[in-house]
């Protein structure tokens, strides 16, 4: 990782980190329940999406935040901008089913075929970034239903994968077709051991 990448912003992501609060975990409920059911049934009409907010980063000897737009066409197709208060991008992601290119904030450009792969190598986050395009709509692609709590409210609660552990903190209502709304993740943590992601998201537009 850059020099910029390791020193920018370190004070906000120990802010993010002092704010952070448990909220109080709904009681689950199973995978047939009927809310779930319709949750997880409209949440698969989804065929793209731009959010936008904060994302923070902690590893053991590295801190990061920004803001974050994350706008995703269809699967695998998506750009991922981290950016500061006066617009200065950090990082811009694009990926595509032919190619991912990264671009940072002191100018270096770098490609390769797996998004994964390029992210960890460049700078060192391991991400599974293929099934992320699913899970921050709070989607379990990937996911056996023995590694997912399902809140009662009929929004997921917690996954399981490999070594991660990704938690629904917050969801907030949004607009919805037929003057509708759905339940959109506002704060996701995801840790892997000792790294941890805290994602909090105040605008979705959705494309159905």
């Amino acid at each position: 990782m850059s020099l910029m990448l390791r020193t920018l912003l370190i004070s906000f992501a120990l802010l993010l980190s002092a704010c952070e609060t448990l909220p109080e975990k709904q009681d689950t409920t199973v995978w047939d329940d009927p809310k779930w059911q319709k949750q997880y049934k409209n949440l698969k009409t989804i065929k793209g999406f731009t959010t936008q907010g904060r994302i923070g980063i902690t590893q053991p000897d590295d801190s990061f935040s920004s803001s974050i737009m994350w706008k995703q066409a269809a699967r695998d197709t998506l750009t991922v901008r981290m950016y500061g208060t006066f617009g200065t991008t950090y990082v811009l992601l694009d990926i595509t089913p032919q190619l991912t290119t990264l671009k940072t904030g002191d100018d270096q450009h770098f490609e390769g075929y797996n998004a994964e792969q390029l992210l960890y190598d460049v700078l060192g986050w391991d991400l599974p970034v293929h099934y992320l395009q699913d899970w921050v709509l709070g989607l379990p692609t990937g996911i056996n239903r023995d590694n997912l709590k399902i809140n009662a409210d009929g929004t997921l609660q917690e996954l399981n994968y490999q070594d991660y552990q990704v938690l629904y903190q917050k969801y907030d209502s949004h607009p919805w077709h037929h003057d509708k709304t759905i339940a959109l993740p506002q704060k996701i943590k995801i840790t892997q051991g000792d790294n941890k992601i805290i994602l909090s998201l105040r605008s979705w537009d959705l494309t159905l």
